[in-house]
């Protein structure tokens, strides 16, 4: 049987229907509950063993290379657990938008764990590779749950749920970047309204889009008001639903058909902000390689 040196996997965006901070933690992070869904916007992530040291490449210059890139760091760490000395490559073509609320390095570097478990016959179950990726990033436990999961404690606790039903989603992102720990820095919990996203997850597609919520959209879209404008506009393009994901500043809209999505985005695109019309995703593009 051949040997496998080279895997290569499409590493998905998330978005965030609910998000809500349940108060500040000793250890200086936040205590949090997510309703955290995959949406078919993909990196693609090449990891191959061979030659020496660790490498990362990417065909975007707004992500960085060698130790200040999540996947590096997640091969690292997994290499040392392997006890394996290997040099491998990792090669990053980006077309999830950098720092958007999109968790895209955060999927990177999940890919990279899937990769190598697979690639140095490491074996581990999926619950260890996520309390690996959990020590690299807060969102990076999620991609072996979903793809749809309820996340709690510093978004390490994970629930996997039953796949919503499947919908279109326009993602819109304005251009720039945000920082998620400014944001939570910034955060004011006594204007935090706590949604349940547990309840979400067991609605039906227009009652997701009316109980979408999210606590750390009042700090960026304060900074940055253009977050309210491009919610308002979705809404007048006929989302169901719109909202900011995660710490921002991507805001995501719900539709009920593929088209409208579609129509939705062309009526957007003078606005010079980058829309992405997607769907989400009912199976994870990690589960055969996860169950392995």
């Amino acid at each position: 049987m051949a040997t496998i040196n080279t895997i290569t996997l499409l590493s998905p965006a998330k978005i965030n229907l609910c998000l809500s901070v349940l108060g500040r933690r000793p250890d200086a992070y936040h205590d949090v509950e997510m309703l955290m869904q995959m949406v078919g916007l993909f990196d693609e992530v090449t990891v191959s063993l061979g030659g020496s040291g660790v490498s990362v490449s990417c065909d975007s210059h707004a992500v960085p290379s060698g130790e200040e890139n999540i996947a590096w760091k997640a091969a690292l760490e997994i290499l040392r657990i392997s006890g394996q000395e290997t040099g491998l490559a990792i090669e990053i073509k980006k077309n999830i938008p950098v720092a958007a609320g999109l968790g895209g390095g955060s999927g990177n570097a999940a890919a990279v764990l899937m990769a190598l478990n697979r690639l140095l016959g490491i074996g581990l179950d999926r619950d260890r590779l996520a309390e690996i990726g959990a020590r690299i990033g807060m969102d990076v436990p999620f991609f072996f749950f979903g793809p749809t999961a309820l996340a709690r404690g510093r978004g390490e606790i994970l629930t996997e749920l039953t796949p919503l039903p499947h919908f279109p989603v326009l993602l819109v992102n304005p251009g720039f970047e945000t920082s998620t720990a400014w944001v939570y820095k910034n955060l004011n919990l006594g204007l935090t309204k706590k949604g349940d996203c547990n309840k979400i997850a067991r609605l039906n597609l227009r009652n997701i889009a009316l109980g979408l919520h999210n606590d750390l959209e009042q700090v960026t879209s304060v900074v940055h008001p253009v977050i309210n404008k491009i919610k308002d506009a979705l809404l007048d393009q006929g989302a169901l639903g719109a909202l900011m994901s995660g710490s921002g500043p991507t805001v995501f809209g719900i539709f009920e058909t593929v088209a409208a999505c579609r129509v939705a985005a062309d009526r957007l695109s003078p606005e010079g902000w980058r829309s992405y019309p997607v769907e989400t995703l009912t199976a994870s593009p990690f589960a055969e390689l996860r169950s392995g």
